[in-house]
């Protein structure tokens, strides 16, 4: 059985059932495979700690990815990591290194 996380009121979720989170202010919008979406009063960086240990990174300060959900990526032009459903995060400049580590490690397996 995959754990579940506590998100907002009753709401519990399997982590790999979220593509991503992205930050929207003092807000966090939470992006879900079946496609619904739900808004949070979190910062991204209090979600960043609550989603690590199940696989989830931070390549831009508006963007929590879930590396299962990664299709493609263009870390050298356009700095894009494409999703499931054909979301697109950015990838900052500072975490393209960081990023690339991760990818040859195998954590990535599409790009």
């Amino acid at each position: 059985m995959s754990p579940k996380v506590h998100l907002v009121g009753k709401t519990n979720v399997t982590p790999s059932n979220i593509i991503f989170l992205k930050a929207e202010a003092n807000y966090s919008e939470v992006f879900m495979l079946d496609g619904q979406r739900i808004i949070l009063s979190k910062t991204l960086k209090q979600m960043e700690t609550l989603f690590a240990p199940f696989g989830f990174y931070r390549p831009h300060k508006s963007f929590l990815i879930n590396l299962e959900h990664v299709v493609s990526c263009s870390v050298h032009t356009d700095r894009l990591i494409e999703l499931t459903n054909n979301f697109k995060a950015e990838l900052s400049r500072r975490k393209k290194n960081d990023f690339m580590e991760i990818r040859s490690n195998k954590k990535v397996s599409h790009c």
